[in-house]
């Protein structure tokens, strides 16, 4: 019983380490370690170097037609701009509209065989001219200062990418709440890892890197991290610009989608990591490496954490008040996420309880598909291509 009650409290600290380290002693160590060192300071200047613009789309009629329409709005001097789409296979009338085009700003490539986005990817940048390659997805739909917003920052020799911020535009959506929070927390690591050096996480929703620091993507890898990653790996910086703003619909359309998502990113996540793991060596990369593992692999091992602090919290509270009491929260806690899964998700009203069980709901959700995802990438299940929910069905 002893052995039982010594073991359960060493899980017990472990687990309640690992959730503050996350969501608590990261963020702070950042902020410690910016003040101490000072804001790293970098250039920026109204420059206008030859940019390509990539997008690649896989069956999006219904968006297609509005992401070329804002490609072509959006302010640059012509002369230096270049949009590309790549068709990866698409089966519907996607060809069909782009097609209708004839811009001279738009370059259109098609493949028969559907691929997978990271190989339209490697296909369109052999194409590409631009000095400068902006990645965007096809329901992004970009502000109209965004690619001056993204360039300003390439004027500063050390810097090799630079990714945007997105911005969900729906209202009145379940779940909107929920993932706008995390945007917000994740936003906010990536502002506070800029002014150190470099940010450990990208957004593929829009992001920019030099022509000539990219390598070509893994297919079962995410496109955003591993291009990140290797701009970092060859010793040059990828920071975060919020005024360079992407546009998008609520990420997760439903929890079952969400999990999907969520399963997919972690373990195509996991591999990039994995095969930029030299990146992870701190005698090379100083506290990026630090800073990598915990915002990427530690914030994996989150579900891990959460079942092991329950599961150690039941037998402690028989014996330690205090984590009697940390039992009673997180059962209120689960208690909420619950309620709102199976009651406040499909009534009106209840805005403010709604609000607070939708983002326990999330979570749940979230690092349920996080624990899918983690067991994937550890049993080597790998994920190449898939099916994108980018409209409701």
């Amino acid at each position: 019983m002893l052995l039982l009650l010594l073991l359960s409290k060493l899980i017990f600290l472990f687990s309640i380490f690992g959730i503050l380290l996350i969501f608590l002693l990261n963020p702070l160590l950042i902020r410690v370690v910016s003040a101490i060192r000072g804001k790293k300071k970098v250039s920026t200047s109204a420059i206008h170097p030859s940019v390509s613009l990539i997008t690649v789309i896989h069956n999006a009629e219904n968006l297609v037609v509005e992401k070329i329409e804002n490609s072509l709005s959006l302010k640059y001097p012509s002369n230096n701009y270049e949009i590309i789409i790549y068709s990866d296979g698409s089966t519907d009338a996607t060809e069909e509209k782009v097609r209708q085009y004839t811009h001279s700003k738009i370059r259109f490539i098609s493949s028969e065989v559907f691929e997978g986005k990271n190989s339209g990817l490697n296909k369109a940048m052999s194409e590409a001219i631009g000095d400068i390659i902006i990645f965007s997805d096809v329901d992004a739909i970009l502000d109209t200062n965004a690619i001056i917003n993204l360039i300003q920052y390439f004027a500063d020799e050390e810097v090799g990418g630079i990714c945007g911020q997105r911005v969900i535009y729906e209202k009145n959506i379940k779940l909107k709440d929920a993932q706008s929070d995390y945007i917000k927390f994740d936003s906010k690591i990536k502002s506070l890892e800029s002014q150190l050096d470099s940010i450990s996480s990208n957004d593929g929703k829009l992001y920019a890197i030099r022509r000539t620091l990219f390598q070509p993507i893994p297919p079962t890898v995410t496109d955003d991290l591993y291009l990140c990653l290797s701009v970092v790996r060859q010793h040059y910086r990828f920071l975060f610009e919020p005024g360079a703003k992407a546009f998008i619909r609520v990420p997760s359309r439903n929890a079952v989608h969400e999990v999907r998502r969520r399963r997919r990113i972690v373990s195509r996540s996991l591999k990039g990591i994995y095969i930029m793991r030299e990146i992870m060596n701190p005698f090379t990369y100083g506290m990026f490496s630090i800073r990598l593992f915990v915002n990427k692999v530690m914030r994996r091992m989150l579900p891990l954490f959460l079942i092991l602090i329950f599961l150690s919290s039941m037998v402690l509270s028989l014996h330690d008040p205090f984590v009697k009491i940390v039992l009673f929260f997180q059962i209120i806690f689960y208690t909420l996420a619950f309620s709102y899964g199976t009651f406040f998700y499909s009534i009106k009203g209840f805005s403010l309880v709604k609000r607070i069980t939708s983002v326990a709901y999330y979570f749940c959700v979230g690092n349920y598909g996080t624990l899918m995802g983690l067991i994937d990438f550890l049993m080597g299940r790998q994920i190449a291509k898939w099916e994108p929910l980018k409209v409701d069905k």
